[in-house]
């Protein structure tokens, strides 16, 4: 009877102790064990091939004689830009810019006569001057006269006439006339002609200078 109860009492203990371990290892919260990303569920990098540097040497001799092929093939095609229709200069221009007329070759009369001229010339403009400007004061001189006259008479008539009149020098103009927006205005659609210019290449029609320019089309 001893021995029974005491083992039965030693399944007792072990069964306890194994529960409260099982209490013990559960919990809600992660877990700081092992754990995997992305990242090392990745491929391995492959390994690189290596390559005979006299192959890529070849290569890289191969791409810069390209390159210089094609700077000669441009070279010879002369490059060019698009014209700009607002700085060409017109035909006409050009054929007569070409032309030069020789200078008159004048003989000493006429050197004389028309030194003569200009000085009879520059007389009459400088007396027609002269006489202008004492015209001006002599008027402006009787104006004054005439005002200082006047006040003395009424001093009314005298801020009237100080007054300028605007039917001495008519003037009427008509021009263009702004106009206020018209609200909730219905503005139509508007057309347009496109007229860009599209320019191309000048290319050789004869097949020789296409094949000796690389322009062919190869088959």
């Amino acid at each position: 009877m001893f021995p029974l109860q005491s083992t039965f009492r030693g399944l007792t203990s072990c069964c306890i102790s194994a529960f409260n371990n099982l209490n013990r290892n559960f919990h809600s919260s992660q877990q700081l064990g092992f754990k995997f990303n992305p990242i090392l569920c990745a491929e391995p990098l492959k390994k690189k091939k290596r390559m005979d540097p006299q192959v890529l040497r070849e290569r890289a001799e191969k791409k810069i004689r390209r390159l210089q092929r094609d700077i000669r093939r441009l070279e010879k095609v002369s490059r060019q830009f698009k014209p700009i229709s607002e700085l060409e200069v017109p035909r006409k221009a050009i054929r007569d810019s070409e032309r030069h007329r020789p200078p008159a070759i004048l003989t000493e009369a006429e050197l004389k006569e028309r030194a003569e001229l200009k000085y009879l010339w520059a007389v009459y403009k400088r007396k027609q001057h002269l006489a202008e400007m004492a015209a001006i004061q002599q008027v402006s001189a009787a104006q004054e006269r005439a005002l200082d006259a006047l006040q003395e008479v009424s001093q009314q008539l005298y801020e009237e006439a100080l007054q300028p009149d605007p039917a001495l020098i008519p003037f009427k103009m008509t021009g263009p006339v702004e106009t206020p927006p018209i609200d909730d205005y219905d503005y139509p659609d508007g057309e347009f002609i496109d007229i860009t210019k599209v320019y191309q290449p000048i290319v050789p029609s004869d097949p020789q200078k296409q094949r000796k320019l690389g322009l062919h089309k190869k088959k």
